[in-house]
């Protein structure tokens, strides 16, 4: 049987249209889908981790997924189950719970290039409080959340950097070149404290609803409400990118590169400028209106006259202009 020339899980020719269709959609492509979270539960695995992925698969709809068969692999020790459901699954982000002795309410957030392990985070869950805790209502189905990093460690820290990189493609959503006011409707803080004393770093996480209240202009008064999950989680393992995947992961195609244009530029308000090229100009040749404005008058003619005749300068300057 001839193979195909599309990369996906099958390498056999497709037979019907939807087959195409599905194989094309996983093709590599200038402007990526949206990426899915995959969610996976180890053999232990606790209540608190199985809760807490619920609530997080909740909030990343619809581009979350959760695999409720138990899984006996571990991420760290090898990666070769996890790019087999990554691929499997379509998903190029994971999550993996498990709970042992020596890690209790442990969880593992990853991402995946080309189905290929890029970088794994390990989090251990301290403390916890669920959304079924907190009375107030849930945020829309789908909606894009405002996302807060405090802390310099996010931007200062190998492990915090890496773990910003992957929050923030976890929870960004659909991208959309713009969006509305009533749209926004949740915020996500995350909270970077660095270790002390030896002792690893933390992560706290917060969800708020943001609620808008009229404040008798055009600007709502904003308020805040919290509606969870809230996790308290400490730092344990991570796996940084290898030196050439990630340069694969970070290559841009050439077709989606802006083409450069001579002469043309962006300014700082995002107006473009040209610049015009233009050979030097002789006024002299330059043909002007033929207005009687602009016609030399002949001054010196008309004086002569005048000396010559005893005439008014007036009627002098008529006669010159007659003969002329």
């Amino acid at each position: 049987m001839s193979t195909s020339k599309m990369s996906g899980i099958s390498k056999r020719a497709p037979k019907t249209r939807a087959g195409k269709k599905y194989l094309e959609n996983r093709e590599a492509k200038l402007v990526e889908n949206d990426k899915q979270v995959l969610f996976m539960f180890g053999s232990p695995c606790s209540s608190v981790i199985k809760s807490i992925f619920g609530d997080l698969a909740a909030i990343t709809k619809p581009h979350s997924k959760k695999l409720d068969r138990k899984k006996t692999f571990r991420p760290f020790e090898d990666t070769e189950p996890v790019e087999y459901l990554s691929k499997a699954n379509d998903a190029s982000l994971f999550f993996f719970g498990s709970h042992i002795k020596k890690r209790p309410h442990n969880m593992i957030i990853g991402r995946c290039f080309n189905h290929q392990v890029l970088d794994m985070v390990e989090l251990g869950v301290e403390q916890w409080k669920l959304l079924s805790d907190f009375k107030v209502e849930a945020n829309a189905l789908g909606s894009k959340p405002l996302m807060m990093f405090a802390g310099d460690a996010f931007d200062t820290d190998s492990t915090f950097m890496t773990l910003k990189s992957l929050l923030a493609d976890v929870f960004k959503g659909t991208i959309v070149n713009t969006i509305s006011l009533i749209g926004l409707d949740h915020v996500i803080k995350f909270l970077a404290l660095p270790g002390v004393d030896g002792k690893p770093g933390k992560v706290l996480m917060r969800h708020y609803r943001i609620v808008m209240k009229k404040s008798g202009t055009r600007v709502p008064n904003i308020e805040l409400l919290e509606i969870g999950p809230r996790l308290d989680m400490v730092l344990r393992r991570v796996r940084q990118p290898a030196g050439e995947l990630m340069k694969n992961a970070m290559n841009k195609p050439v077709k989606g590169k802006p083409r450069k244009r001579k002469n043309i530029e962006t300014n700082v308000l995002g107006d473009t400028v040209a610049r015009i090229h233009m050979r030097p100009q002789d006024y002299s040749k330059m043909q002007t209106r033929k207005v009687k404005a602009l016609k030399k008058k002949p001054i010196k003619k008309a004086k002569a006259a005048v000396e010559g005749t005893g005439r008014s300068t007036k009627k002098a300057k008529t006669d010159a202009v007659a003969d002329e």
